[in-house]
């Protein structure tokens, strides 16, 4: 019986603010598996920040051989019996590598497990050579069980492998759903948006998006929450279309804020837009949290946003603003947003809530 995992992810430094979803959603896994009584035990991918075609190529592969060397040192007189390897990965260029580390854990005689975290793996799946799909299925049927972000993810590798697979999708706290949906302001309309600022989350689209629906209508809000990803340059140029936005009024800007903060922003809101192109994206911690509280999102038809909205009105083809000022017009004004609110405070309870995303793992593991 398995009772300790040793978890090999972006998990970032313990003692600081998680930098990204990513980070974020690892440790929500290794605090999850520890409230079922597991013991969880991080081993830290190094995750590569240097810029420049020669540096960054050196980064990456003295890293690999860094953390394997990490991974070696912690496993190496690890219980067998009771113990498993967990590795947290987004898929991509990594799949050798990561092939190479479940053949050394399997040699040193531990079961491995996978997390398939965001969608950038089916990207990487459908466009790649038939060496790089023989690679994926070889490291999937190593594996004991392979858990899965995503619903489109798991599809894909149940076509190729019988490893039993698991849905195990992000999830948000009981007490960030809400149990009753806030009356939301009658005078005006509000459209927000919270998480990184960065150009793959598209939030100059958002503000173009703005700006058409205020050309139609008069009441129209908008507010931004986030700072900065890797590019501060962008950053800028989202607060200089602010700066000069004739309806400047009309825009709120925060950077990070506490969540705490943006849960009481989140009582007036009515919708969450988010068409984000983000690579990696997978199942997006802020849609989960505005869902929760009862926002009606506007997403990108991209990943696994269909799937998680589970209504085809609320996704985007594509990332033209207009097609956003359309979508949203065409919900305001022949849908009924406390009914789509109704229902996507139910998706995530039903779906995306601690309790029921953990107690169906928890079924999982001991299959293992």
């Amino acid at each position: 019986m398995i009772k300790k995992f040793f978890v090999f992810g972006n998990i970032g430094k313990m003692t600081e603010l998680p930098k990204s979803g990513g980070q974020s959603s690892a440790r929500r896994v290794m605090q999850g598996l520890e409230r079922m009584g597991y013991e969880t035990v991080p081993i830290v991918r190094r995750r590569c920040v240097l810029e420049g075609k020669i540096i960054h190529f050196l980064e990456t592969r003295s890293f690999a051989v860094i953390d394997l060397l990490k991974i070696l040192r912690h496993i190496v007189l690890a219980n067998r019996k009771t113990s498993a390897f967990l590795t947290l990965t987004f898929g991509g260029k990594l799949a050798p590598y990561e092939l190479l580390i479940s053949v050394i854990v399997r040699m040193l005689g531990l079961k491995t497990v996978t997390y398939m975290q965001g969608g950038q793996f089916i990207d990487f799946y459908n466009r790649g050579a038939k060496f790089y799909r023989w690679l994926i299925k070889k490291n999937m049927d190593l594996q004991s069980q392979v858990w899965f972000e995503g619903m489109p993810s798991l599809e894909v590798v149940r076509r190729i492998s019988d490893t039993p697979l698991v849905y195990y999708p992000s999830y948000v706290d009981q007490e960030n759903i809400v149990s009753r949906i806030p009356e939301r302001p009658k005078d005006r309309f509000n459209l927000c948006y919270f998480g990184r600022v960065t150009p793959e989350k598209n939030v100059d689209v958002i503000i173009k998006t703005f700006h058409l629906l205020c050309e139609k209508y008069d009441d129209v809000y908008l507010t931004v929450i986030g700072g900065s990803g890797y590019s501060k340059a962008y950053v800028e140029e989202v607060d200089g279309m602010i700066e000069n936005s004739p309806f400047k009024s009309h825009i709120t800007r925060k950077g990070l804020i506490p969540f705490d903060e943006i849960k009481e922003i989140m009582q007036s809101q009515h919708l969450f837009v988010f068409p984000t192109k983000e690579r990696c994206e997978g199942h997006s911690n802020s849609l989960n949290e505005a869902m929760a509280q009862g926002l009606v999102p506007i997403v990108s038809d991209y990943h696994f946003n269909r799937d998680i909205v589970g209504d085809d009105r609320l996704a985007v083809n594509g990332w033209e603003p207009q097609d956003y000022a359309d979508r949203i017009a065409h919900i305001r004004e022949t849908c009924d947003l406390q009914e789509i609110a109704v229902k996507m405070r139910n998706r995530v309870m039903e779906n995306y809530s601690r309790e029921v995303v953990n107690k169906r793992l928890f079924e999982e593991l001991k299959k293992i």
